[in-house]
């Protein structure tokens, strides 16, 4: 299955197997969130015209391109509706302006966003809100065939939005199908969640926390549970437990992650906590981040840690080790709040080398393997040069991905042969026993390595490195100028699939040339 998303890697100096002995930015995921609630990020601003909704994600993914930036975390549900034409769920108010209206001429958005992220050589994440149903219930413009209007039995209302109840579990089967649909159809490279599970607290007159509207699915489903809070917390944990199974089951190639608020307790409230004065999302939005990652229910956690490196109570860098410290096995993708630095970065935000900073605080960590900004009209308006200075100062080479080796399968190795024909050779390779392979295990790109002179056991490193390509031969051309000093070069091929995993190489390919052969 070749797609051009990984040909990322043709900009990139480095392999799989070369990258270990490398620093740790060589494998690095640098993501960004693209909000489209209220059409904070995307589009600029809601219509039905198709081309206007092209143009403005071409415009945003050349933004991100350009600040160097490989992975891209788009809203594609903001709330039981839809950025992409599903069988389900209404179109997006947010997206053309009314709810259930089609772009004109229709054309389905995460196809051509899929499509034109992957060109540009970068990861696509489709981020869910799986829970939230309509975000402002006094506004929201709601379709007569929306579900929180077929089917009212399954939503509670509360803080001005109506929401999923995650205590019924034909809600959770719902939005598991919901979510495996966009697997199935889609050329996603990832599944991704943010904090809201549980809405946040919201506070009564009295300034105590509203209680949730959830006592009478919490008398019909509670089973043994006799702590109303446990109870729910189980609920959010069966959810990502089956959302991970039914993901891997579709796709196993899948990476799924969530990104939750930055505390998951403080230490006040449990030993193992965070030295953190914030709210949790273990207390008060029923995400026990910790179980989904002991038991590799995620892929990645991408902390929401959107305090400064000074701030009083809930410092940066040990917010980032406190997660470095509790990854269990699987990747940390530290969320930066990088919105603060806009109106000229208030409340301790005002340093233009803050952002940079805390990347290479990031960076300190063996368990983080990379960051996600917030927001993506953030690195639209620069402020404070901030894009410009992480620009030059962290993002200023290409990457790989980060590593993930419970999903890695290695590929198989190329079996490479030579053509002599005329002023030219052609060095072939094939993947013919790998066709009947899964998608996940086969190769989709390959390295080629070459040495000087006849030597059939040198190993692939990067001092021998020559390219990386997504064709199965390399064309050697007589140019009629003299560039090999020697008679001899050998050659050996690699293969990597999609998680950029790389094989054992091919057998030595031997080539005599003339003095007047080189290479294309």
């Amino acid at each position: 299955m070749k797609r051009t998303l990984i040909l990322l890697t043709l900009l990139i100096m480095a392999t799989t197997a070369i990258a270990q002995n490398f620093p740790d930015t060589l494998r690095e995921f640098r993501g960004v969130w693209v909000a489209t609630t209220k059409r904070i990020d995307y589009p600029q601003k809601a219509t039905t015209d198709a081309n206007t909704l092209k143009s403005n994600y071409i415009t945003l993914l050349s933004q991100y391109k350009n600040a160097g930036y490989n992975a891209v975390v788009f809203q594609v549900r903001p709330a039981a509706d839809a950025f992409f034409k599903s069988p389900y769920e209404p179109w997006s108010e947010w997206l053309t302006g009314k709810q259930g209206r089609a772009p004109v001429p229709e054309f389905d958005p995460l196809t051509f966003m899929v499509e034109r992220t992957h060109a540009q050589k970068m990861e696509f994440h489709a981020w869910f809100n799986p829970f939230r149903a309509v975000a402002t219930t006094q506004y929201a413009d709601v379709c007569a065939n929306h579900i929180s209007n077929t089917k009212p039995e399954w939503f509670f209302s509360y803080g001005g939005s109506k929401y999923f109840d995650p205590g019924i579990p034909e809600v959770r089967e719902y939005l598991i199908k919901i979510i495996v649909d966009v697997v199935k159809r889609y050329d996603i490279d990832g599944v991704h969640f943010d904090d809201y599970f549980y809405p946040y607290p919201v506070q009564g007159d009295n300034k105590k926390f509203i209680e949730l509207p959830d006592d009478k699915t919490y008398q019909k489903y509670k089973g043994n549970f006799t702590d109303k809070a446990a109870w729910r917390r189980n609920n959010v944990n069966v959810f990502i437990r089956d959302c991970n199974a039914a993901i891997k089951k579709e796709k196993a190639w899948i990476k799924f992650g969530v990104g939750p608020a930055g505390v998951w307790r403080n230490k006040r409230e449990d030993p193992d906590g965070s030295e953190t004065n914030s709210l949790s999302a273990y207390d008060y939005l029923y995400a026990d981040v910790l179980t989904w990652l002991k038991n590799g229910w995620i892929d990645y956690a991408a902390p929401q840690i959107y305090w400064n490196i000074k701030h009083q109570y809930n410092q940066f860098e040990k917010c980032v080790r406190w997660w470095n410290n509790h990854a269990y096995g699987r990747n940390i993708y530290i969320g930066l709040g990088a919105y603060n630095q806009e109106n000229g970065g208030a409340n301790g935000w005002n340093d233009p080398n803050e952002i940079p900073n805390q990347i290479n605080i990031t960076r300190k960590y063996p368990n983080v393997q990379g960051i996600i900004t917030y927001r993506s009209t953030t690195i639209t308006k620069n402020p404070l040069n901030m894009v410009t200075l992480v620009k030059q100062k962290c993002f200023n080479r290409d990457v790989m991905m980060p590593r993930m080796p419970w999903l890695e399968n290695s590929p198989n190795s190329p079996e490479a042969t030579i053509i002599k024909a005329p002023r030219q050779y052609v060095v072939h390779w094939t993947d013919e026993k790998q066709r009947a392979l899964p998608a996940d295990d086969k190769p989709v790109f390959y390295a080629i390595y070459r040495v000087k002179g006849k030597n059939p056991d040198f190993v692939p490193s990067q001092k021998n490195f020559l390219k990386f390509t997504d064709n199965c031969d390399l064309r050697l051309f007589h140019k009629g100028k003299a560039w090999f000093r020697k008679k001899f070069y050998t050659y050996k091929i690699t293969s990597f699939n999609r998680y950029h995993v790389e094989s054992a190489p091919s057998k030595a390919i031997i080539i005599k040339y003339s003095k007047k052969d080189r290479v294309e």
